[in-house]
């Protein structure tokens, strides 16, 4: 599994998860933190536990 880094107008993979780890593939992702929190991107979550009846 890989990150995709889209950033230069074409989706370039990083390194495989595996076998860099999740940090450091994000690392290379183009991800932008900031610009995903202004654009609102962090999601509450307020759904009510759901009961299963099995």
């Amino acid at each position: 599994m890989r990150f995709l880094d889209c950033t230069k107008g074409a989706k370039e993979p990083s390194r495989s998860l595996l076998d860099v780890g999740v940090d450091n593939a994000l690392n290379f992702s183009g991800f932008d933190e900031k610009m995903f929190f202004k654009r609102g991107g962090k999601y509450v979550w307020s759904k009510a536990d759901m009961q299963l009846d099995w």
